[in-house]
């Protein structure tokens, strides 16, 4: 049976083999998700167990000595070879997403069509999941999810803010509709959304809205809360009550007049959609492709909707 020689500790060898590859500590912490400082003594740990210099600085840079030069193409063959035995080759025309199921269902789904007339050989694989995304674990391309944008990914792109307004269904509009103008808030049956009602990424509210309105007004009870903003919306139109809904979500179905607004106030939200990924450079064939249409299908859609009619109000 072969023994092997002790190894150096593995994160140091990464720290060297990264640093010495991109000639630059900062680019190798990026690359590695540390701080320089980490490399930098991961590279000395490395160095003490040796008994060797493997780099050394100058005023141009990293300079790697005789005994780092020779190590680095074998080592860097090693970190290739230990990459290629878990990988996997993946179909560059297969994008898998992670989508929010309400953006998923109201939004993107109607417009998909459109997308497989472009590029009838991409296959879309869409995971209409809310959870929180890892894409160094996650068998994923992109993802789209909403909130502030302050997400820890290498690709961010902003996509639309949201605005919000109270709607209901045409049939409820008659009864509804007069209450609102004369004040009388206190018979209207509200749909809560409760992703709206807390928490970091805080949404426009009902309390917001009526304060809007009407400063001294007192806040109807909730007939009815939901944690999901599609089921809030079946909620609408299925008669239930009036919604403070997204207009991102509810643009097809006020074109279509499934649902009416009970009163032109709009707020516009804090919050957006954005499309996440691990990096641009990393993003395959066909998820370059989905990027880029969805990326001029949120744009036509901005410009579609960018013109304020008075009712539109910032928080």
């Amino acid at each position: 049976m072969k023994i092997r020689q002790p190894l150096p500790p593995l994160n140091s060898l990464k720290a060297f083999e990264a640093t010495a590859r991109l000639k630059s500590m900062a680019l190798a912490a990026k690359e590695l998700h540390v701080t320089p400082s980490a490399v930098s003594q991961q590279i000395k740990q490395l160095e003490h167990h040796l008994g060797q210099r493997v780099i050394t600085q100058s005023r141009s840079g990293i300079v790697l000595t005789a005994y780092g030069r020779a190590a680095l193409p074998k080592l860097s063959q090693a970190f290739d070879l230990l990459a290629g035995s878990f990988h996997h080759p993946r179909d560059p025309l297969l994008v898998r997403i992670s989508v929010l199921p309400s953006f998923a269902r109201f939004w993107l789904n109607p417009r998909l069509p459109a997308f497989f007339r472009q590029h009838p050989t991409i296959r879309l694989d869409i995971d209409s999941s809310p959870k929180l995304i890892d894409f160094t674990f996650d068998d994923l391309d992109l993802a789209i999810r909403y909130g502030k944008g302050n997400y820890q990914t290498a690709l961010c792109d902003s996509l639309m803010k949201e605005a919000h307004q109270a709607v209901c269904t045409p049939r409820q509009f008659p009864a509804w509709a007069p209450l609102v103008e004369s004040g009388d808030f206190a018979r209207l049956p509200l749909i809560g959304d409760r992703g709206m009602l807390g928490g970091d990424d805080q949404d426009v509210t009902w309390r917001e809205w009526f304060h809007a309105k009407a400063p001294e007004s007192t806040l109807p009870d909730y007939r009815i809360t939901y944690t999901d903003s599609g089921l809030s919306i079946d909620a609408a139109l299925a008669h239930q009550g009036m919604l403070l809904g997204r207009l991102v979500l509810l643009d097809p179905l006020l074109k279509e007049q499934k649902l009416v607004a009970l009163d032109p106030l709009t707020l516009r939200s804090e919050l957006g959609y954005f499309l996440l990924g691990p990096s641009l450079a990393g993003l395959s064939e066909g998820a370059q492709k989905f990027r880029q249409w969805l990326l001029q299908e949120a744009a036509a859609y901005q410009t579609q909707h960018h013109t304020q009619s008075p009712g539109f109000s910032d928080r």
